[in-house]
Protein backbone atom coordinates (compact mmCIF):
# COMPACT_ATOMS: atom_id res chain seq x y z
CA UNK A 1 0.00 0.00 0.00
CA UNK A 2 1.13 3.52 -0.89
CA UNK A 3 2.55 5.16 2.14
CA UNK A 4 -0.46 7.21 3.67
CA UNK A 5 -1.03 11.37 3.19
CA UNK A 6 -0.72 13.64 5.41
CA UNK A 7 -3.25 16.93 6.17
CA UNK A 8 -1.89 19.27 3.84
CA UNK A 9 -1.13 16.62 1.08
CA UNK A 10 -4.76 15.95 1.30
CA UNK A 11 -6.59 18.82 2.10
CA UNK A 12 -4.33 21.35 -0.79
CA UNK A 13 -6.04 19.38 -3.38
CA UNK A 14 -8.91 19.19 -1.84
CA UNK A 15 -9.46 22.99 -1.05
CA UNK A 16 -8.35 24.14 -4.89
CA UNK A 17 -10.98 21.63 -5.85
CA UNK A 18 -13.57 23.10 -3.53
CA UNK A 19 -12.31 26.71 -4.25
CA UNK A 20 -13.11 26.05 -8.22
CA UNK A 21 -16.34 24.49 -7.84
CA UNK A 22 -17.52 27.74 -5.93
CA UNK A 23 -15.88 29.88 -8.62
CA UNK A 24 -17.90 27.92 -10.94
CA UNK A 25 -21.15 28.81 -8.87
CA UNK A 26 -19.72 32.23 -8.34
CA UNK A 27 -19.35 32.84 -12.34
CA UNK A 28 -23.49 31.73 -12.85
CA UNK A 29 -24.76 33.74 -9.99
CA UNK A 30 -22.14 37.01 -11.33
CA UNK A 31 -22.90 36.47 -14.85
CA UNK A 32 -26.31 35.82 -14.65
CA UNK A 33 -26.39 38.94 -12.08
CA UNK A 34 -25.27 40.85 -14.94
CA UNK A 35 -28.22 39.59 -17.23
CA UNK A 36 -31.16 40.07 -14.37
CA UNK A 37 -31.05 39.84 -10.52
CA UNK A 38 -34.47 37.95 -10.82
CA UNK A 39 -32.43 35.36 -13.18
CA UNK A 40 -29.80 34.85 -10.38
CA UNK A 41 -32.32 34.51 -7.38
CA UNK A 42 -34.36 31.45 -9.79
CA UNK A 43 -30.88 29.81 -9.99
CA UNK A 44 -30.83 29.94 -6.23
CA UNK A 45 -34.34 28.45 -5.89
CA UNK A 46 -33.47 26.08 -8.32
CA UNK A 47 -30.01 24.57 -6.96
CA UNK A 48 -32.04 24.37 -3.27
CA UNK A 49 -34.43 21.82 -4.96
CA UNK A 50 -31.20 20.48 -6.83
CA UNK A 51 -29.78 20.35 -3.34
CA UNK A 52 -32.32 18.54 -1.69
CA UNK A 53 -32.65 15.62 -4.10
CA UNK A 54 -28.21 15.13 -4.51
CA UNK A 55 -28.67 14.48 -0.43
CA UNK A 56 -30.69 11.21 -2.37
CA UNK A 57 -26.63 9.87 -3.68
CA UNK A 58 -24.99 11.04 -0.59
CA UNK A 59 -26.71 8.02 0.91
CA UNK A 60 -24.55 5.74 -1.39
CA UNK A 61 -21.37 8.33 -1.67
CA UNK A 62 -20.77 9.33 1.81
CA UNK A 63 -21.33 5.17 2.69
CA UNK A 64 -18.92 4.47 -0.16
CA UNK A 65 -16.65 6.94 1.11
CA UNK A 66 -15.76 6.02 4.71
CA UNK A 67 -15.87 2.07 3.45
CA UNK A 68 -13.57 2.43 0.90
CA UNK A 69 -11.31 4.66 3.08
CA UNK A 70 -11.25 2.03 6.01
CA UNK A 71 -10.77 -1.02 3.61
CA UNK A 72 -7.89 0.69 2.53
CA UNK A 73 -6.37 1.18 5.72
CA UNK A 74 -6.98 -2.43 5.81
CA UNK A 75 -4.99 -3.00 2.73
CA UNK A 76 -8.68 -4.91 1.61
CA UNK A 77 -8.10 -4.91 -2.43
CA UNK A 78 -11.06 -6.54 -3.09
CA UNK A 79 -13.70 -5.11 -0.86
CA UNK A 80 -12.58 -1.83 -2.55
CA UNK A 81 -13.91 -3.53 -5.60
CA UNK A 82 -16.98 -4.67 -4.46
CA UNK A 83 -18.00 -1.40 -2.70
CA UNK A 84 -17.23 0.36 -6.04
CA UNK A 85 -19.00 -1.89 -7.97
CA UNK A 86 -22.48 -1.90 -5.82
CA UNK A 87 -22.05 1.91 -5.53
CA UNK A 88 -21.91 3.06 -8.78
CA UNK A 89 -24.77 1.13 -10.25
CA UNK A 90 -27.24 1.82 -7.40
CA UNK A 91 -26.16 5.28 -7.40
CA UNK A 92 -26.80 5.28 -11.35
CA UNK A 93 -30.37 3.52 -10.80
CA UNK A 94 -31.20 6.30 -8.34
CA UNK A 95 -30.36 8.88 -10.16
CA UNK A 96 -31.90 8.11 -13.50
CA UNK A 97 -35.22 7.82 -11.56
CA UNK A 98 -34.65 11.54 -9.88
CA UNK A 99 -33.74 12.59 -13.44
CA UNK A 100 -37.19 11.76 -15.02
CA UNK A 101 -38.97 12.92 -11.62
CA UNK A 102 -37.25 16.50 -11.72
CA UNK A 103 -38.71 16.88 -15.70
CA UNK A 104 -42.06 16.35 -14.68
CA UNK A 105 -42.18 16.93 -11.23
CA UNK A 106 -39.88 20.28 -10.87
CA UNK A 107 -41.60 23.06 -11.43
CA UNK A 108 -44.53 21.76 -9.44
CA UNK A 109 -42.31 22.02 -6.46
CA UNK A 110 -40.37 25.18 -7.10
CA UNK A 111 -44.53 26.39 -6.78
CA UNK A 112 -44.77 24.68 -3.60
CA UNK A 113 -41.33 26.39 -1.74
CA UNK A 114 -43.60 30.00 -2.85
CA UNK A 115 -41.28 30.64 -5.90
CA UNK A 116 -42.61 34.16 -7.15
CA UNK A 117 -44.00 33.97 -11.04
CA UNK A 118 -41.13 36.19 -11.78
CA UNK A 119 -38.59 34.11 -10.49
CA UNK A 120 -40.24 30.38 -11.74
CA UNK A 121 -39.88 32.20 -15.94
CA UNK A 122 -36.18 31.86 -14.78
CA UNK A 123 -36.09 28.99 -12.58
CA UNK A 124 -38.39 26.49 -14.50
CA UNK A 125 -36.03 26.17 -17.60
CA UNK A 126 -32.79 25.61 -15.45
CA UNK A 127 -34.58 22.62 -13.06
CA UNK A 128 -35.92 20.82 -15.80
CA UNK A 129 -32.20 21.12 -17.81
CA UNK A 130 -29.86 20.35 -14.64
CA UNK A 131 -32.51 18.18 -13.10
CA UNK A 132 -32.77 16.04 -15.76
CA UNK A 133 -29.35 14.94 -15.99
CA UNK A 134 -29.21 14.78 -12.16
CA UNK A 135 -28.13 11.16 -12.79
CA UNK A 136 -24.60 12.27 -14.25
CA UNK A 137 -24.33 13.76 -10.84
CA UNK A 138 -25.20 10.57 -9.20
CA UNK A 139 -22.53 9.04 -10.71
CA UNK A 140 -19.64 11.93 -10.40
CA UNK A 141 -20.25 11.54 -6.80
CA UNK A 142 -19.25 8.04 -6.66
CA UNK A 143 -16.31 8.54 -8.59
CA UNK A 144 -14.76 11.22 -6.49
CA UNK A 145 -15.87 9.66 -3.43
CA UNK A 146 -13.90 6.14 -4.64
CA UNK A 147 -11.23 8.39 -5.96
CA UNK A 148 -10.62 10.20 -2.76
CA UNK A 149 -10.73 7.48 -0.46
CA UNK A 150 -7.96 6.01 -1.95
CA UNK A 151 -5.99 9.29 -1.06
CA UNK A 152 -5.77 11.03 -4.76
CA UNK A 153 -7.52 14.47 -4.37
CA UNK A 154 -5.46 15.78 -6.80
CA UNK A 155 -6.73 14.06 -9.05
CA UNK A 156 -10.53 15.11 -8.49
CA UNK A 157 -8.83 18.54 -8.40
CA UNK A 158 -7.94 18.24 -11.74
CA UNK A 159 -11.07 17.22 -12.65
CA UNK A 160 -12.83 20.01 -11.41
CA UNK A 161 -10.38 22.35 -13.63
CA UNK A 162 -12.00 20.63 -16.70
CA UNK A 163 -15.42 20.88 -15.39
CA UNK A 164 -14.85 25.01 -14.57
CA UNK A 165 -13.65 25.67 -17.51
CA UNK A 166 -16.15 23.76 -19.62
CA UNK A 167 -18.88 25.52 -17.35
CA UNK A 168 -17.13 29.35 -17.38
CA UNK A 169 -16.89 29.16 -21.43
CA UNK A 170 -20.36 27.91 -22.01
CA UNK A 171 -21.87 30.30 -19.19
CA UNK A 172 -20.45 33.17 -21.53
CA UNK A 173 -21.14 31.98 -24.65
CA UNK A 174 -24.87 31.57 -23.91
CA UNK A 175 -25.26 34.82 -21.75
CA UNK A 176 -23.54 37.19 -23.70
CA UNK A 177 -24.33 35.83 -26.77
CA UNK A 178 -20.34 35.42 -28.07
CA UNK A 179 -19.24 33.59 -31.33
CA UNK A 180 -22.56 34.60 -33.02
CA UNK A 181 -24.31 32.42 -30.40
CA UNK A 182 -27.82 32.53 -29.33
CA UNK A 183 -28.81 34.63 -25.98
CA UNK A 184 -30.04 32.12 -23.64
CA UNK A 185 -30.06 33.40 -20.33
CA UNK A 186 -30.50 30.56 -17.70
CA UNK A 187 -31.28 28.40 -20.14
CA UNK A 188 -27.85 28.60 -21.15
CA UNK A 189 -26.21 28.31 -18.12
CA UNK A 190 -28.25 25.27 -17.36
CA UNK A 191 -26.79 23.72 -20.44
CA UNK A 192 -23.18 24.97 -20.00
CA UNK A 193 -23.34 23.21 -16.04
CA UNK A 194 -24.80 19.71 -17.48
CA UNK A 195 -22.43 19.68 -20.18
CA UNK A 196 -19.41 20.44 -17.78
CA UNK A 197 -20.84 17.72 -15.42
CA UNK A 198 -20.78 14.90 -18.48
CA UNK A 199 -17.23 15.74 -19.24
CA UNK A 200 -16.15 15.64 -15.49
CA UNK A 201 -18.09 11.82 -15.09
CA UNK A 202 -16.51 10.64 -18.36
CA UNK A 203 -12.76 12.09 -17.10
CA UNK A 204 -13.14 10.48 -13.32
CA UNK A 205 -14.26 7.45 -14.78
CA UNK A 206 -11.87 6.90 -16.99
CA UNK A 207 -9.46 7.76 -14.31
CA UNK A 208 -10.77 5.31 -11.73
CA UNK A 209 -10.66 2.27 -13.75
CA UNK A 210 -7.30 2.90 -15.48
CA UNK A 211 -5.58 3.64 -12.56
CA UNK A 212 -7.49 2.08 -9.25
CA UNK A 213 -10.65 -0.45 -9.70
CA UNK A 214 -10.35 -2.22 -12.94
CA UNK A 215 -13.47 -2.60 -14.75
CA UNK A 216 -14.27 -6.28 -13.48
CA UNK A 217 -14.94 -4.42 -10.32
CA UNK A 218 -18.78 -5.58 -11.54
CA UNK A 219 -18.07 -8.98 -12.03
CA UNK A 220 -18.42 -8.88 -8.31
CA UNK A 221 -21.91 -8.37 -8.42
CA UNK A 222 -24.34 -10.94 -7.51
CA UNK A 223 -26.81 -12.01 -4.99
CA UNK A 224 -24.18 -11.04 -2.04
CA UNK A 225 -24.18 -7.45 -3.39
CA UNK A 226 -27.13 -6.80 -0.77
CA UNK A 227 -24.66 -7.50 2.48
CA UNK A 228 -22.60 -4.71 0.71
CA UNK A 229 -25.70 -2.21 0.35
CA UNK A 230 -26.81 -2.83 3.71
CA UNK A 231 -23.48 -1.84 5.02
CA UNK A 232 -23.51 1.32 2.97
CA UNK A 233 -27.00 2.38 3.77
CA UNK A 234 -25.87 1.74 7.80
CA UNK A 235 -23.13 4.63 6.99
CA UNK A 236 -24.72 6.43 4.19
CA UNK A 237 -28.06 6.72 5.25
CA UNK A 238 -27.15 8.53 8.66
CA UNK A 239 -24.93 10.59 7.20
CA UNK A 240 -26.93 11.82 4.42
CA UNK A 241 -29.68 12.68 6.85
CA UNK A 242 -27.72 14.74 8.39
CA UNK A 243 -27.35 16.60 5.06
CA UNK A 244 -30.66 16.49 4.10
CA UNK A 245 -31.80 18.00 7.50
CA UNK A 246 -29.55 20.67 6.41
CA UNK A 247 -30.75 20.81 2.91
CA UNK A 248 -34.54 20.86 4.08
CA UNK A 249 -34.12 23.49 6.69
CA UNK A 250 -32.83 25.76 4.66
CA UNK A 251 -35.70 25.61 2.04
CA UNK A 252 -38.53 25.99 4.55
CA UNK A 253 -36.09 29.27 5.41
CA UNK A 254 -35.75 29.89 2.20
CA UNK A 255 -39.45 30.03 2.08
CA UNK A 256 -39.63 32.12 5.28
CA UNK A 257 -37.71 34.54 3.57
CA UNK A 258 -39.91 34.58 0.45
CA UNK A 259 -43.17 34.97 1.81
CA UNK A 260 -42.28 37.17 5.33
CA UNK A 261 -39.59 38.96 4.43
CA UNK A 262 -39.64 40.01 0.33
CA UNK A 263 -37.94 38.97 -3.00
CA UNK A 264 -35.17 41.52 -2.33
CA UNK A 265 -34.63 39.15 0.75
CA UNK A 266 -34.46 36.24 -0.84
CA UNK A 267 -31.67 37.75 -3.48
CA UNK A 268 -29.76 38.89 -0.65
CA UNK A 269 -29.48 35.51 0.44
CA UNK A 270 -28.62 34.21 -2.58
CA UNK A 271 -25.82 36.25 -2.72
CA UNK A 272 -24.64 36.12 0.90
CA UNK A 273 -24.51 32.10 0.47
CA UNK A 274 -22.36 32.31 -2.55
CA UNK A 275 -20.00 34.58 -0.15
CA UNK A 276 -19.51 32.87 2.77
CA UNK A 277 -18.42 29.40 0.71
CA UNK A 278 -15.30 31.29 0.98
CA UNK A 279 -14.90 31.99 4.31
CA UNK A 280 -15.93 28.01 4.91
CA UNK A 281 -13.41 26.47 2.04
CA UNK A 282 -10.32 25.91 4.47
CA UNK A 283 -12.66 24.06 7.35
CA UNK A 284 -14.47 22.37 4.22
CA UNK A 285 -11.15 21.05 3.07
CA UNK A 286 -9.51 20.40 6.73
CA UNK A 287 -12.87 17.94 6.86
CA UNK A 288 -13.13 16.21 3.83
CA UNK A 289 -8.89 15.39 4.64
CA UNK A 290 -10.40 14.66 8.25
CA UNK A 291 -12.31 11.90 7.15
CA UNK A 292 -10.37 10.41 5.01
CA UNK A 293 -7.35 10.29 7.31
CA UNK A 294 -9.57 9.19 10.09
CA UNK A 295 -11.20 6.44 8.18
CA UNK A 296 -7.59 4.59 7.02
CA UNK A 297 -5.95 5.28 10.91
CA UNK A 298 -9.33 3.55 12.12
CA UNK A 299 -9.07 0.85 9.71
CA UNK A 300 -5.44 0.32 9.94
CA UNK A 301 -6.61 0.11 13.76
CA UNK A 302 -4.60 3.11 15.20
CA UNK A 303 -6.96 4.29 17.16
CA UNK A 304 -4.98 6.56 19.34
CA UNK A 305 -3.63 7.87 16.39
CA UNK A 306 -6.64 8.46 15.01
CA UNK A 307 -7.60 10.73 18.02
CA UNK A 308 -4.88 13.35 18.02
CA UNK A 309 -4.86 13.90 14.47
CA UNK A 310 -8.78 14.38 14.70
CA UNK A 311 -7.91 17.12 17.30
CA UNK A 312 -4.97 18.60 15.48
CA UNK A 313 -7.13 19.13 12.03
CA UNK A 314 -9.94 20.30 13.92
CA UNK A 315 -7.56 23.06 15.71
CA UNK A 316 -6.21 24.17 12.41
CA UNK A 317 -9.42 24.19 10.70
CA UNK A 318 -10.20 27.01 13.73
CA UNK A 319 -7.65 29.28 12.98
CA UNK A 320 -8.79 29.42 9.12
CA UNK A 321 -11.88 29.56 10.43
CA UNK A 322 -11.63 32.90 12.04
CA UNK A 323 -9.63 34.27 9.32
CA UNK A 324 -12.39 33.94 7.34
CA UNK A 325 -14.63 35.62 9.70
CA UNK A 326 -12.49 38.42 9.79
CA UNK A 327 -12.22 38.81 6.07
CA UNK A 328 -15.95 38.68 6.18
CA UNK A 329 -16.51 41.90 8.36
CA UNK A 330 -13.68 43.61 7.04
CA UNK A 331 -14.64 43.08 3.01
CA UNK A 332 -18.63 42.54 3.58
CA UNK A 333 -19.65 45.36 1.22
CA UNK A 334 -16.20 44.95 -1.21
CA UNK A 335 -18.17 41.16 -1.81
CA UNK A 336 -21.60 42.70 -2.39
CA UNK A 337 -20.89 45.55 -4.45
CA UNK A 338 -19.04 42.70 -6.58
CA UNK A 339 -22.88 41.51 -7.72
CA UNK A 340 -25.28 44.40 -7.70
CA UNK A 341 -25.28 48.11 -7.36
CA UNK A 342 -28.91 47.89 -5.22
CA UNK A 343 -28.48 49.84 -1.71
CA UNK A 344 -31.11 47.88 -0.31
CA UNK A 345 -29.64 44.65 -1.09
CA UNK A 346 -25.61 45.55 -0.25
CA UNK A 347 -26.81 46.84 3.25
CA UNK A 348 -28.78 43.44 4.13
CA UNK A 349 -25.54 41.96 2.86
CA UNK A 350 -23.20 43.44 4.92
CA UNK A 351 -25.44 42.76 8.07
CA UNK A 352 -26.17 39.37 7.69
CA UNK A 353 -22.43 38.76 6.82
CA UNK A 354 -21.42 40.64 10.08
CA UNK A 355 -23.74 37.89 11.75
CA UNK A 356 -21.88 35.24 9.49
CA UNK A 357 -18.81 35.98 10.81
CA UNK A 358 -19.40 34.64 13.79
CA UNK A 359 -21.10 31.76 13.16
CA UNK A 360 -17.96 30.10 10.99
CA UNK A 361 -16.05 28.70 13.92
CA UNK A 362 -19.45 27.36 15.33
CA UNK A 363 -19.67 25.92 11.93
CA UNK A 364 -15.59 24.28 12.16
CA UNK A 365 -16.52 22.27 14.77
CA UNK A 366 -18.92 20.36 12.56
CA UNK A 367 -17.36 20.51 9.42
CA UNK A 368 -14.07 18.92 11.02
CA UNK A 369 -15.13 16.96 13.78
CA UNK A 370 -18.46 15.52 11.87
CA UNK A 371 -16.70 14.50 8.99
CA UNK A 372 -13.81 12.45 11.55
CA UNK A 373 -16.35 10.90 12.76
CA UNK A 374 -17.73 9.64 9.51
CA UNK A 375 -14.55 8.28 8.77
CA UNK A 376 -15.01 6.30 12.26
CA UNK A 377 -18.20 4.62 11.24
CA UNK A 378 -19.97 7.05 13.83
CA UNK A 379 -22.83 8.11 12.07
CA UNK A 380 -25.78 8.26 14.65
CA UNK A 381 -24.57 10.63 16.96
CA UNK A 382 -24.51 13.19 14.20
CA UNK A 383 -27.84 13.02 12.75
CA UNK A 384 -29.86 13.04 15.95
CA UNK A 385 -27.86 16.16 16.59
CA UNK A 386 -28.65 17.57 13.24
CA UNK A 387 -32.17 17.37 13.43
CA UNK A 388 -32.93 18.37 17.21
CA UNK A 389 -30.68 21.23 16.75
CA UNK A 390 -30.98 22.66 13.16
CA UNK A 391 -34.88 22.31 13.34
CA UNK A 392 -35.58 23.14 16.82
CA UNK A 393 -32.46 26.11 17.08
CA UNK A 394 -31.93 27.14 13.52
CA UNK A 395 -35.47 27.41 12.57
CA UNK A 396 -37.15 28.21 14.28
CA UNK A 397 -34.75 30.61 16.00
CA UNK A 398 -34.43 31.93 12.62
CA UNK A 399 -37.80 32.73 12.47
CA UNK A 400 -38.26 34.30 15.73
CA UNK A 401 -35.03 36.50 15.31
CA UNK A 402 -35.49 37.15 11.57
CA UNK A 403 -39.97 37.16 11.83
CA UNK A 404 -41.30 37.37 15.06
CA UNK A 405 -38.70 40.02 16.46
CA UNK A 406 -38.23 41.93 13.22
CA UNK A 407 -34.50 41.85 12.75
CA UNK A 408 -35.04 40.44 9.08
CA UNK A 409 -32.72 38.34 7.42
CA UNK A 410 -29.55 38.71 9.96
CA UNK A 411 -31.74 37.66 12.47
CA UNK A 412 -32.30 33.95 10.35
CA UNK A 413 -29.01 34.12 10.09
CA UNK A 414 -28.79 34.59 14.33
CA UNK A 415 -30.64 31.40 14.43
CA UNK A 416 -28.28 29.55 12.24
CA UNK A 417 -25.38 30.96 14.59
CA UNK A 418 -26.71 29.81 17.54
CA UNK A 419 -27.20 25.75 16.08
CA UNK A 420 -24.48 25.38 14.26
CA UNK A 421 -22.39 26.25 17.63
CA UNK A 422 -24.84 23.74 20.28
CA UNK A 423 -24.06 21.12 17.73
CA UNK A 424 -20.80 21.72 17.17
CA UNK A 425 -19.76 21.78 21.48
CA UNK A 426 -22.02 18.72 21.32
CA UNK A 427 -19.39 17.13 18.79
CA UNK A 428 -16.15 17.82 20.35
CA UNK A 429 -17.17 16.72 23.56
CA UNK A 430 -18.67 13.40 21.56
CA UNK A 431 -14.67 13.23 19.78
CA UNK A 432 -13.23 13.36 22.89
CA UNK A 433 -15.47 10.61 24.94
CA UNK A 434 -13.87 8.45 21.95
CA UNK A 435 -17.56 6.43 21.75
CA UNK A 436 -16.61 6.44 17.85
CA UNK A 437 -13.60 3.82 18.88
CA UNK A 438 -16.73 1.60 18.66
CA UNK A 439 -18.20 2.14 15.41
CA UNK A 440 -15.18 0.58 12.52
CA UNK A 441 -16.50 -0.92 9.97
CA UNK A 442 -14.25 -3.20 9.16
CA UNK A 443 -13.96 -5.28 12.12
CA UNK A 444 -17.56 -6.07 12.54
CA UNK A 445 -19.30 -9.35 11.96
CA UNK A 446 -20.69 -10.23 8.87
CA UNK A 447 -17.54 -7.99 7.03
CA UNK A 448 -17.53 -7.06 3.56
CA UNK A 449 -15.05 -9.46 2.78
CA UNK A 450 -17.10 -12.61 3.58
CA UNK A 451 -19.57 -11.52 0.28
Amino acid sequence: MEKRKNLYQLAGPIFIEILLFMLLGVADIFMLSQFDDRAAGAVGASNQVIGNFNIVFAIISAGTAVLVAQAVGAQMKKEVEKVSAVSLVMNLIVGIIISIFMVFYGEWILIQMGVTPDLMNYAADYIKIVGGALFFQAILNTLTAIIRSHGYTKETMVITVIMNIVNIIGDAVFIFGLFGAPVLGVRGVAIATTFSRICATIAAAVFLVKKLVPITMFSHLGKKSFIILKKLFKVGFPAAMENMSYNLSQTVLMSIILINLGENAYITRTYVMTIIWFAMLFSIAIGQANQIMIGQLVGANEIDEAHDVGLKNFKIGMVFSIIGGIFLILFGRVFMNFYTDNPEIIALGVATLMVDAFLEPGRNFNIVIINGLRGAGDVIFPVVMAIFSMWGVGVLGGYFFGVVLGYGLPGIWLGLLLDEWLRGICMYYRWKGRKWTEKSMVGEKNPVSAT
